[in-house]
């Protein structure tokens, strides 16, 4: 009972609140992000499972960014002092969360009372080891010490600990625009399938939020966009193929043939 327990406020710290507009990205562990469609409005939902293992970020819309390209973003990311820190906090996240949920209920059940308090030791000793990283991490963002403590201060939870990277890299992408981040984020052909729609309604006077695709140069994106080879007949919004057919289902586009522009 006591590992469920502990598994399921531990799950609780994935529930969040998501802004109308929002890009949700995610991912399994290291491996490669994905993304969703942007939310159509606010809500609260349950984004990560156990994160990191299963652990997703929020680029939030805002009402100015600053001025940066995916290759001047991907570069931070991928920059040395930075993705060590994102590194060392995603492994110190699974290992306090191994130990918060697997390791005190070991302990207890085959040491008993010893054992539990010796387990919430290292637990609460991995915590302060994480606050710690986080706050280094946050100052070498350019926040004051006082700023940077102060934010770092709710990792200290033995619950929120193991989200400190998805934290980090948030906080270090909060002023980039979404397209941007994401484009420095995803693989090539995630980010064609999840901006394609955008810049497809952009372009012939759809409805669309305009802060999804500010920093792209979108008469570049279009134009890379407008074709798809391959046989058949493709949607020019959501770039899915057909063997037959005059609309697309899943947008009510007149479908084009393969190999062909689109407008």
């Amino acid at each position: 009972m006591t590992i469920v327990f502990l598994a399921l406020l531990t799950l609780i710290e994935g529930v969040r609140r998501v802004p109308r507009g929002s890009v949700v990205l995610h991912r399994v562990l290291f491996g490669q992000w994905t993304v969703e469609p942007p939310e159509t409005g606010d809500r609260v939902r349950l984004l990560s499972w156990w994160s990191p293992l299963a652990s997703a970020i929020v680029l939030a819309p805002r009402e100015k960014y600053r001025r940066t390209d995916a290759d001047t973003v991907r570069a931070q990311v991928e920059g040395r002092d930075l993705y060590t820190a994102l590194f060392d906090l995603r492994v110190l996240g699974i290992v306090e969360l191994l130990v918060l949920v697997v390791g005190v209920w070991f302990a207890l059940q085959r040491f008993g009372t010893l054992g539990f308090f010796v387990a919430v030791g290292a637990v609460l000793l991995l915590c302060v080891v994480i606050f710690t990283a986080l706050a280094f991490s946050a100052h070498g963002l350019g926040k004051p010490w006082r700023t940077a403590l102060r934010w770092a201060f709710s990792y200290l939870s033995p619950f929120a600990a193991p989200r400190a990277a998805d934290a980090l890299l948030e906080e270090t992408l909060r002023d980039v625009p979404p397209a941007v981040a994401s484009a420095a984020l995803l693989p090539a052909d995630e980010f064609q399938r999840w901006v394609r729609p955008l810049v497809y309604d952009a372009t012939n006077g759809r409805e669309v939020d305009r802060r999804l695709l500010e920093g792209l140069n979108l008469k570049q994106l279009s134009a890379s966009l407008a074709s798809h080879n391959g046989a058949g007949l493709w949607c020019p919004r959501c770039g899915a193929t057909f063997v037959q057919g005059e609309s697309c289902s899943e947008c009510d586009i007149h479908l084009v043939p393969a190999g062909t522009p689109s407008a």
